[in-house]
């Protein structure tokens, strides 16, 4: 159970995926494989190479949007904890959506 003692410290929160810098790299890493994929697609000459090289490509492109929209929504619900925790730290407690009375 979590003491509301104000002397009792905060256990040490776990840093949020979206300030980690991994999914980024695998954006970057999975948009770079589409470029070089495609690239690969317009050089080569045969059917059955393009057929593959165009289905590798929109794969590689399809994980890059999928872990785009991964961090993207991570990042916007991260800015909305903030933003929730501010306002409960305001309220001095739970937000219950009522102005507090004057």
């Amino acid at each position: 159970m979590i003491s509301s003692d104000p002397r009792v410290p905060w256990p040490p929160r776990a840093s949020h995926p979206a300030d980690n810098s991994t999914l980024p790299l695998y954006m970057v890493l999975f948009f770079l494989l589409g470029v070089f994929s495609f690239a690969t697609y317009g050089l080569s000459d045969g059917e059955g190479a393009l057929i593959l090289a165009s289905i590798i490509s929109g794969v590689f492109f399809a994980c890059f949007l999928i872990l785009f929209a991964i961090y993207w929504v991570g990042y916007l619900l991260k800015g909305h904890a903030s933003w929730l925790a501010e306002r409960q730290a305001d309220s001095d407690g739970p937000s219950t959506g009522h102005q507090p009375e004057a």
